[in-house]
């Protein structure tokens, strides 16, 4: 019975906190479900039931099993959608597809139980209360899940905040882990009152007053911050830009060369209309431009390559890269890079960007002399991709003044950082670019994989810490959406574009046209304290953890955890 009372009480936290996040369910609807965001209150007590699981383990054992079988119920909640992707745009079969997502679910919930696991041991040799050391050391494992086996930290508690604005601004301050860390010490303090209310014990004043002063100086921090940065960006320089979202589905995509003429038919034709609706710059999603390039290509306007002139506009294109050699045993080795490629209006390049975060398994194998062979079905058709090696801005002139009466900015030259696809989910690439003084940040991206799910507002979501930590606004060209224009405040400006097509089994009208976004951002280049500093916030929490835990493994057996939970 008591076993049962754990495991559904850990089911609980793991769903309660799922739906604290962006989701989309396509057997309710084909949109995310609560876009303004009123499920995320969820995530401030979410924790508490696996918390009181917790209260109950008498072993290491005990609480290696509350954390994950909790992570195990958040994580399948969250990217349920991922075997979805291997099998509808993926051709791999469906048990294969699950094995796949069981196993990165189950490195997901390892950390939760690791945090969890952690936490039991020194509140239960240093008779330490939860809230005093379980945000440090949640702060810890999810940094851990940034870069352990290449890092997936998607679904970090952090970006179950991302759509109540005044709390997100923290991210401007100690980044994403600091929103984590927030989350995790309010559920705690919860945890300990609820505790004592079930023990008939006096109610403990300490932990909540220490969450409740955090929480508010947070939401005193985030409104002062949003009015700032507004006044900033309401005074800085525009840059007019049009996000061409193609609505290319991911089946004819993955036959592109087939298909070549037929996607330029839908991205060209908008192309040309933003520019001439006096753009400065027009911006493709990842890898839309059908044709894999030399990775060297100087211009885009030879005849054969299918690409207008335009008139003032420069277009960030995103396109695969081709090359080969010969090695010396004859074989010929090819590479490719998942680049974007900054044109002037005559189609002549100003510069490549590439992506510098891989995808294992969808852009490289690792190991390939060993998995190569075994994983062809999983990847088929696949070039081995090389990351990118510079994180520098790309910049250009635009041909007339940003905005009529604006200052100029470095002689109207603009700095733009391009994070492809992934790169936006990894905080530290963010940092990286800071250092190099860009005014606007983009992220091209395919999130037609997802399909009709939760992924694409997932994505979005972190997209929108991303210019919260950074300070500056973000242009999102995606494949078939969510295409959008993010204020540096991290709000999406009115006019997104929403997802599809993506999936014909379930979208009644695959051949959805093509959809143009037009708008302005603001040009900023001021550097927030989280991209001076990075993760510092989330290392000195990671210390303090492992200091406590050293510190535990040299005392023995302190008191029970019921009797420390104030």
């Amino acid at each position: 019975m008591k076993r049962s009372r754990s495991i559904l009480l850990c089911a609980a936290s793991g769903v309660l906190m799922a739906f604290s996040l962006p989701q989309a369910f396509p057997w309710i609807s084909l949109r995310e479900i609560d876009p303004a965001g009123h499920l995320e209150w969820l995530a401030w007590f979410a924790l508490v039931p696996a918390l009181l699981a917790l209260d109950g383990a008498r072993t290491w054992k005990g609480a290696l099993g509350v954390g994950l079988a909790s992570g195990l119920a958040y994580f399948y909640a969250s990217i349920w959608w991922v075997s979805h992707a291997m099998t509808a745009f993926g051709g791999v079969p469906a048990p294969i597809a699950f094995l796949a997502l069981t196993l990165l679910v189950l490195y997901m919930a390892a950390h939760w139980a690791g945090a969890l696991l952690v936490s039991f041991t020194i509140r239960r040799r240093l008779g330490w209360p939860l809230w005093t050391h379980l945000p440090a050391v949640w702060v810890a494992f999810e940094l851990c899940r940034n870069y352990l086996f290449s890092g997936f930290p998607w679904a970090n508690l952090g970006y179950t905040q991302a759509r109540h604005v005044v709390v997100a601004q923290l991210a401007s301050l100690v980044g994403v882990y600091g929103i984590a860390f927030l989350v995790v010490l309010v559920n705690c303090a919860l945890h300990a009152v609820a505790r004592a209310v079930l023990d008939r014990r006096r109610i403990p004043w300490l932990p909540p007053a220490v969450a409740a002063t955090l929480a508010a100086a947070t939401v005193a921090f985030g409104e002062a911050h949003l009015a700032a940065v507004r006044a900033r960006a309401e005074a800085a320089p525009r840059l007019k830009v049009g996000v061409v979202q193609g609505n290319v589905n991911q089946s004819v995509k993955n036959e592109r060369l087939r298909h070549a003429d037929a996607i330029l038919d839908r991205y060209l034709p908008l192309t040309l209309e933003a520019d001439r609706r006096g753009v400065d710059l027009v911006v493709w999603p990842e890898a839309a431009y059908p044709y894999l390039v030399p990775p060297d290509l100087s211009t885009f306007a030879a005849r054969e390559i299918g690409l207008p002139h335009l008139q003032r506009a420069h277009l960030l294109l995103g396109a695969g890269t081709y090359s080969a050699r010969r090695a010396p045993d004859g074989r010929v080795e090819a590479t490719g890079s998942n680049s974007v490629f900054l044109l002037r209006p005559d189609l002549g390049v100003v510069g490549r960007y590439s992506k510098r975060h891989l995808v294992p398994f969808g852009e490289y194998v690792p190991l390939p002399g060993t998995l190569g062979r075994v994983l062809r079905s999983v990847v088929p058709q696949m070039v081995q991709q090389v990351p990118g090696e510079s994180l520098e801005p790309l910049v250009f002139t635009p041909l007339a003044p940003v905005a009529a009466n604006a200052p100029a900015v470095d002689g109207e030259a603009v700095r733009i950082a391009p994070m492809i696809c992934f790169d936006a989910i990894f905080p530290e690439i963010n940092v990286a670019f800071a250092r190099e003084d860009p005014e606007v940040l983009v992220n091209p991206t395919n999130d037609a994989w997802y399909g009709y799910s939760s992924g694409p507002y997932q994505f979005l979501a972190m997209v929108r810490l991303r210019a919260i930590e950074a300070g500056k606004a973000v242009v999102r060209p995606a494949y078939a959406g969510v295409s959008a224009l993010v204020d540096p405040t991290g709000e999406v400006q009115p006019g997104a574009l929403p997802v599809g097509p993506v999936d014909p089994d379930l979208a009644p009208d695959p051949e959805e046209p093509p959809r143009l976004l037009v708008g302005e951002v603001p040009r900023l280049r001021d550097r927030t304290i989280y991209t001076r500093y990075g993760d510092l916030f989330a290392a000195a929490a990671s210390l303090y953890g492992a200091i406590a835990l050293v510190l535990a493994g040299r005392r023995g057996r302190g008191p029970s955890p019921q009797g420390a939970s104030s």
